[in-house]
């Protein structure tokens, strides 16, 4: 059955567009148009909310960035305030999917999509973001945390919408860091991936934020490993042992692109090869 397309103009149609049973948001339509094609999704309605200005903004409010859920990958790489007050979001971005992917790929859909491998989830764990959803009956706030609740589930109610995604701009200054693992060289699914940011002080870490992505049914903080290496002298015997302890913290699966031993491996070398990089 071909859906009825619907060309949205502002929020109130959108809101009423989503009341209609089987309706469904395409702004990219890089993972709802390929989920379609493969017989896993039919909708009724498509809610075309590409022309909605106010979800493609990027602004500085009270100490955070404010990003509409609409703005394409490729608009926040291009811009100068993310650049400088998030560094490692467009760190990540870069590396998300192809050049034509980042041209309609968007920041909510990317997260509303719910992989367990979504590199943008990364980030936004690191930053402590929140989304913002409205529906009828107003706006709610959760961190993207509690907001991804398993492979393709979230937190969003019937007749809601990601409005925009709340960064908190961070106070100190961090050492940043992603690497994901992968099969090949382009358009790399991640078998895991890990994000970091660090602030050391004399050799001491301060602070050390960690997220790891492919390795539980959501992208994770990895909190335990967090707690137990701040306060610590940096230096070979920490690194070593960061290693076991990021291995142990997540709780992969096995499937096609990788086993579950191979993915805790992956964590714990690389949470120990980005603390070696820093050793005094």
């Amino acid at each position: 059955m071909i859906p009825e397309y619907v060309r949205v103009g502002s929020f109130d149609e959108l809101l009423a567009g989503l009341e209609a049973p089987g309706a469904a948001i395409l702004c990219g339509g890089t993972d709802l148009v390929v989920k379609m094609r493969g017989g896993l999704v039919s909708p009724a309605r498509l809610l075309d909310i590409s022309d909605l200005p106010a979800l493609r903004t990027v602004r500085e409010e009270r100490g955070a960035l404010v990003i509409g859920a609409g703005a394409r990958v490729s608009e926040l790489l291009a811009s100068p305030l993310i650049a400088e007050r998030l560094p490692l979001l467009p760190t990540v971005l870069a590396k998300l999917g192809s050049v034509q992917i980042r041209h309609r790929a968007t920041l909510g859909g990317n997260l509303v999509n719910a992989s367990p491998a979504a590199d943008s989830a990364v980030p936004l764990l690191l930053y402590d973001a929140h989304v913002i959803l409205r529906s009828i009956q107003g706006t709610r706030r959760l961190p993207v945390e509690s907001f991804l609740r398993g492979p393709g589930k979230t937190a969003l109610a019937a007749g809601e919408f990601v409005q925009s995604i709340v960064v908190p701009i961070p106070q100190a200054h961090f050492i940043p860091f992603f690497h994901k693992v992968g099969r090949r060289k382009a358009l790399t699914i991640a078998i895991a991936s890990l994000g970091a940011l660090l602030r050391l002080h004399e050799g001491t870490i301060e602070e050390i934020r960690l997220a790891a992505g492919s390795v539980a049914p959501t992208p994770i903080r990895l909190r335990d490993v967090e707690a137990a290496l701040a306060g610590q002298r940096l230096d070979g015997a920490l690194a070593a042992r960061a290693s076991g302890l990021g291995a142990a913290a997540v709780s992969p699966i096995d499937d096609i692109r990788g086993s579950a031993s191979y993915r805790r491996a992956v964590i714990g070398d690389l949470v120990a090869a980005f603390l070696r990089d820093h050793l005094a």
